[in-house]
């Protein structure tokens, strides 16, 4: 191998491990780097501004739009105004302007086996034929 073949894969090698370095790391650098920074709050967002966690100025969210409660999650999807509350990832309630968003926000199933008397567990119905196998059901 002669000097300039081994002094140009040096190079590239040295370039390859700085511009890896340079790239994001982490889940927020990569989400800081997606979002974009309002250009014209006055103009793109309707019910105001806050700096996200990256330092950037974002729209926060109105009724029915998407919102996030986690700090790393506003970064993609915003936080709601003042008067309102992000649940399950829409913002709901009544701005002050009298915008409403009023559907009602019910809790995520946590898994099949929750209470019976949970107001959000669907209707179960045994198989039909259970009843046939059920030995101790005659009793």
């Amino acid at each position: 191998m002669s000097s300039g073949s081994v002094l140009l894969l040096t190079v590239l090698l040295i370039g390859y491990i700085y511009w890896s370095l340079a790239q994001p790391t982490n889940t927020m650098q990569i989400r800081c780097k997606l979002k974009k920074p309002v250009k014209d709050p006055e103009t793109e967002c309707r019910y105001g501004v806050f700096i996200n966690a990256c330092g950037k100025q974002a729209c926060i969210s109105g009724p029915g739009e998407f919102c996030a409660e986690s700090s790393t999650d506003t970064v993609l999807w915003g936080k709601c105004a003042h008067d309102l509350l992000c649940c399950r990832g829409q913002c709901r309630g009544c701005t002050a302007q009298g915008v409403c968003f009023d559907k009602p926000c019910q809790p995520p199933r946590e898994h099949d086996m929750q209470h019976r008397s949970d107001p959000y567990m669907p209707q179960r119905h045994l198989n039909p034929l259970y009843a046939f196998f059920d030995y101790y059901g005659s009793e």
